[in-house]
């Protein structure tokens, strides 16, 4: 690897701490009025299977709004329910967003975390059990979100949402049941944020609502979870997950070339789109430089993004020659560096571990 000699001190970004706590999402809770008069609210229940008291920390997320936090404490094997959530605790009616819960590491083994969504109105009560998702598990760039509709767009309503845990780009589309593209809408959210559209391939996309019509919500940047809800014209509504789905794309990472000389040094040779040996990184104010390379199936010219990244990772102006900065205070021996990499339309993620010496 070329070690250029280049004092770039103020490009070093430190590394995010860890907060030693794990945080789960429900992707959308509320409380306010429906259609026909009818009447929301969301109930969370929240149980832990272990020895000792369990304290947790609950926020909740509207637009570009965030409320609370408000601490809980479970006692041992305890269970504590709260209805209407929304409106009893964070004081907002009507409101819709999502739920962020945070607690110990240690206490999340034993933490079980559910909610329920009802509808009161005429008909009686309909409810839809949400589930609490892992924020870890939120898609990434070059995810897509599938999210099917009804088989009846006519006799149900097709509403669909995202919850962002930082700043995403995404690309709506609708699918029809042939495979055709009906039409598509790209929007930006901040961190953070919640979204839900109801009727949203009308009301986002632009697009008219056929049966069997499936929701892509592709990941350009960032990370979000994302969910539908299918509600019958008679109330009852029916939880739809947003299903974590790849495109076969076929971009090649060739490998990459540590010493800019234009020959590869290390290489991915089984095609899995990560590098088969970490690259050594050197801990120092000096920037690290070396040149990735990929290309399409056919040889087409691949774009390269930084999703993420030690310290300060950034690409060039090349699209091709990564720098790298780490401080001597990185206390991790190990660590990777994502790239988004583009061509004809595709997308595909690298991976590039490196080691710190």
């Amino acid at each position: 690897m070329k070690f250029r000699n280049l004092i770039a001190a103020a490009a070093l970004a430190a590394l995010p701490l860890s907060t030693h706590a794990a945080t789960l999402v429900v992707p959308v809770v509320g409380t306010g009025p429906g259609v026909r008069n009818s009447q929301w609210q969301s109930e969370l229940t929240m149980h832990t299977a272990g020895p000792r008291p369990v304290t947790l920390s609950v926020t909740f997320h509207r637009t570009n709004d965030i409320l609370g936090p408000i601490e809980y404490v479970l006692q041992p094997r305890s269970t504590l329910s709260i209805a209407d959530i929304v409106n009893t605790q964070f004081l907002v009616n009507p409101a819709f967003g999502a739920l962020e819960i945070e607690v110990a590491d240690r206490d999340a083994r034993s933490l079980a975390v559910t909610s329920r969504t009802s509808n009161t109105w005429e008909s009686g009560e309909f409810g839809q059990d949400i589930p609490a998702i892992d924020k870890n598990a939120a898609l990434r760039a070059g995810d897509i979100a599938a999210i099917p509709g009804p088989v009846d767009s006519v006799q149900n309503r097709f509403n669909f949402g995202i919850y962002t845990t930082e700043a995403t780009t995404v690309e709506w589309q609708v699918i029809r049941q042939d495979g055709q593209v009906g039409a598509t809408k790209t929007e930006t959210y901040t961190a953070g944020s919640h979204a839900q559209y109801n009727g949203g391939i009308q009301t986002l996309i632009g697009a008219t609502a056929h049966n069997n019509d499936t929701v892509h919500a592709r990941v350009v940047s960032g990370r979000a979870i994302f969910y539908g809800s299918i509600i019958n014209n008679t109330g009852d509504p029916t939880f739809v997950p947003g299903i974590r789905t790849r495109e076969d794309i076929l971009i090649e990472l060739t490998g990459v070339d540590l010493d800019e000389n234009g020959s590869v040094d290390v290489r991915d040779d089984n095609g899995d789109a990560v590098l088969d040996t970490p690259v050594r990184i050197f801990k120092s104010l000096f920037p690290n430089y070396f040149s990735v390379i990929a290309q399409g199936e056919f040889g087409e010219e691949v774009t390269l993004e930084v999703v993420s990244g030690p310290g300060h990772t950034e690409l060039l102006s090349d699209n091709r020659t990564l720098i790298v900065i780490v401080g001597a205070d990185v206390t991790t021996s190990t660590g990777e560096i994502v790239l988004k990499a583009t061509s004809e339309g595709s997308t595909q993620l690298i991976t590039i571990p490196v080691t710190f010496r």
